[in-house]
């Protein structure tokens, strides 16, 4: 589900990111920002002062300022009203915008804060989006290990004990890089992107069956983490057995899927064997899926072949 933003969470989260500062009285620090549910469209999380689709946080710039200055306090407070009793939550002047004084107290009598902002207004606007949109995205954790294979986020999965920290240290060791060991958590930031990283507070720790914990800082360096990355694939170890030997893909024509908070991601089942070297294999798989998103398909070229040796073959082989 989406995550929920108070206003006094939000302004201790982004105060000196955005240099903020009170321009009323701290009120409404209990009320929420959201981002619009599926059911309700007619709101924005941020943007500029717009009467028709308002947001949950509102931007006054520069042209803004301007259009309050040219009403009366009469007019402003009938422009401000039907917008806090909608999603309205607070107002934050950009660094050359003023607002007037009755205004601003008007605004915090109806619990809606107004904060000052030391950047300019496009400035202003990107930051709270790209911050919000982190910030009130859709989120899941998910058990796994998520790495970074050649600019590819890999999110490694499957039973306990099957090896994926293993697998994964050992990608670490080829120049790989770690998100997250144990617990990730994923978030939806665009209708087609998908962000994991490591929910706590480091992401230096890993846990290997005979070694314990370990510090692949430590150990490898601090190029041997990163933060967080786009989730583009997924790699589910399964034990192979005589059982299901005959699950496993051959030729690669088709691409399975796994759903995760609503989007479909590649999935590729790896049988975990004696024997196999799967952080090779997983590089493979890495690399194979870069040629797939620059428009290269190796199985469609390999059936496509075939079907043309096959018609120049029944072609030699017709009566004269």
């Amino acid at each position: 589900m989406p995550a929920n933003l108070t206003i006094g969470h939000f302004h201790k989260r982004y105060q000196k990111r955005l240099k903020l500062s009170f321009a009323s009285g701290q009120v409404g620090l209990d009320r929420e920002i959201r981002l619009p549910s599926a059911d309700e469209e007619s709101y924005e999380s941020v943007d500029y002062l717009n009467i028709i689709r308002p947001s949950s946080v509102v931007v006054i710039g520069m042209q803004e300022a301007a259009y309050l200055a040219s009403l009366t306090l009469n007019q402003q407070q009938e422009l401000f009203d039907p917008l806090f009793r909608g999603p309205v939550r607070t107002l934050i002047l950009s660094r050359d915008a003023q607002m007037d004084l009755q205004a601003i107290r008007y605004c915090a009598a109806r619990q809606v804060p107004v904060f000052r902002s030391e950047l300019t207004d496009a400035d202003l606007l990107a930051e709270l989006r790209y911050y919000l949109n982190q910030a009130l995205a859709e989120t899941t954790t998910e058990h796994g290990v998520f790495v970074e294979v050649f600019s590819i986020g890999t999110f490694i999965t499957g039973h306990s004990g099957v090896g994926k920290s293993e697998l994964a240290l050992s990608l670490i060791s080829r120049g790989h890089r770690l998100i997250a060991d144990d617990i990730i958590e994923f978030s939806r930031l665009s209708p087609s992107i998908i962000d994991g990283m490591h929910p706590g507070l480091s992401n230096d720790f890993m846990e290997v069956r005979g070694l314990g914990i370990i510090n692949i800082r430590a150990l490898y360096g601090a190029n041997a983490l990163r933060r967080n990355k786009t989730l583009r694939m997924i790699v589910n170890m399964v034990h192979f057995t005589p059982e299901n030997s005959h699950q496993f893909d051959r030729l690669g024509d088709e691409q399975p899927t796994r759903e995760i908070l609503g989007l479909e991601i590649p999935e590729l089942t790896l049988p975990v064997a004696p024997g196999r070297n799967l952080a090779v294999l997983v590089e493979t798989a890495a690399r194979n899926h870069l040629l797939k998103m620059s428009g290269y398909n190796a199985a469609e070229d390999f059936i496509e072949r075939q079907r043309r040796a096959i018609q120049a073959d029944a072609g030699r082989n017709q009566p004269a």
